[in-house]
């Protein structure tokens, strides 16, 4: 990389190295000089694109990466389109990748894979959660990070799908292994995303692909690959996950690891009863919970002396329980929203700061604008291999009426 190409943005992003490459597009480790903090950067070669396809999934990546907002999921910072090429710019997950951690260890230990499992579960379960549901498509250990405080976020949403049925044709995208059977199918759904997850965590238990364990039919042999190694009801989670049949296969990751919370005894009962690893959401919804039930219970001293019937100290008690109710879920969105706010205003005051161009003055007939330099490339790749027609070569049924709607001359 020449000294010209490490800053991109008029400078506010230097390029400090080269994270990864994949088939849509380079990841680069880099500074965002205006926060002061480091970010991962990929560039998509929008103007060298095979197709229109790889455009869309670039944007779309782009897109819905935006409007996500969870601790186990990287973080947007803004994307923008310079020298012909599509640039995402996000948070950089410190850490170490599931495919990196698995090829030094040779196979990770069962209480690392439960932990991958909760985080996977609630990163999932968030995504499901939206209208409409986002589907991942490629989870694999390559696009897993563990971070240096044990927890693990889903990375790479390059083929992510932003609605259960896509409209005008589908698009298979995986990898193989990986891969739920109805992806090859171009039907990608939350459950194949939790086929992937089972996957994964076998790949990782095993340190070896997929498709180079034992088969029993279409559906790999998590039994025969395990050999006993793990407790039976990881076992038994990991068949769920990898049933072949998308209507037999459970389609919510919470629903096995709560099961597997309730199940007797070995590494994974052990593992449910030791202190959890907390994200930075955990430790301030559960600061607010805690602070919550103090202001409750300094109430009473407060209101009691002014109030003869404790009516207003229960209907507090009440709210106090509805805040708090299912892990603190209302206390999790307000915290998403105001996150999500506060970025919004930081990127406003960014853009503000920036000097807008001289507005330029338009002909009164001025020709329509032209496509972006990325997009006439692609459009003109296309044109040059589409096959050429002469108009001698056919004729229309309507001048010969006795022949076919559209025929070729002999």
């Amino acid at each position: 990389m020449s000294e010209d190409e490490r800053r991109l943005r008029d400078g506010r992003y230097v390029l400090r190295g080269l994270l990864g490459e994949g088939s849509q597009g380079s990841t680069f480790d880099a500074v965002d000089t205006a926060a002061a903090q480091p970010v991962a950067i990929k560039r998509f070669g929008v103007r060298g694109a095979r197709s229109w396809k790889d455009v869309e999934l670039a944007e779309r990546e782009a897109r819905v990466l935006a409007s996500l907002s969870h601790p186990l999921l990287p973080k947007y910072v803004e994307h923008f389109e310079e020298d012909g090429s599509l640039y995402l710019v996000m948070e950089k997950i410190e850490g170490e990748t599931l495919d990196a951690l698995r090829l030094r260890t040779g196979g990770v230990s069962e209480e690392e894979i439960l932990r991958f499992l909760t985080c996977a579960a609630d990163a999932l379960g968030y995504l499901n959660s939206r209208t409409p549901a986002v589907v991942h498509r490629d989870v694999k250990p390559r696009n897993v990070v563990r971070r240096p405080d044990g927890s693990y976020v889903l990375v790479d949403f390059g083929a992510v799908a932003e609605r259960m049925k896509p409209a005008g044709g589908s698009t298979v995208v995986g990898t193989v292994g990986f891969m739920a059977p109805e992806q090859l199918q171009g039907r990608a759904m939350p459950a194949s995303d939790v086929y992937a997850v089972g996957a994964t965590a076998l790949a990782a238990l095993t340190g070896r692909d997929p498709e180079t364990l034992p088969h029993r039919g279409l559906r790999v042999d998590a039994r025969a690959a395990l050999a006993g190694r793990v407790s039976e009801p990881l076992v038994q989670a990991l068949e769920q996950m990898l049933e072949p049949d998308p209507d037999v296969r459970p389609s919510s990751l919470g629903t096995i690891v709560a099961r597997m919370r309730h199940q007797e005894p070995g590494q994974a009962g052990k593992f449910w009863k030791k202190k959890r690893v907390l994200t930075h959401e955990d430790r301030q919804v559960r600061s607010i919970q805690g602070l919550s039930w103090v202001v409750w219970g300094l109430g009473w001293p407060m209101v009691m002396p002014t109030q003869q019937e404790p009516t207003i100290m229960f209907a507090w008690l009440i709210v106090t329980i509805i805040i708090n109710w299912n892990h603190g879920a209302l206390i999790r969105a307000a915290l998403r929203e105001f996150g999500r706010a506060k970025d919004h205003r930081l990127r406003e005051a960014e853009m503000a700061r920036v000097p807008s161009p001289r507005p330029r003055v338009e002909p009164e007939h001025a020709p329509p604008a032209p496509l972006p330099q990325a997009r006439v490339a692609v459009t003109q790749q296309q044109q040059q291999q589409q096959p050429e027609f002469h108009d001698d070569e056919f004729h229309d049924a309507n001048d010969d009426p006795g022949g076919a709607k559209r025929e070729r001359r002999s």
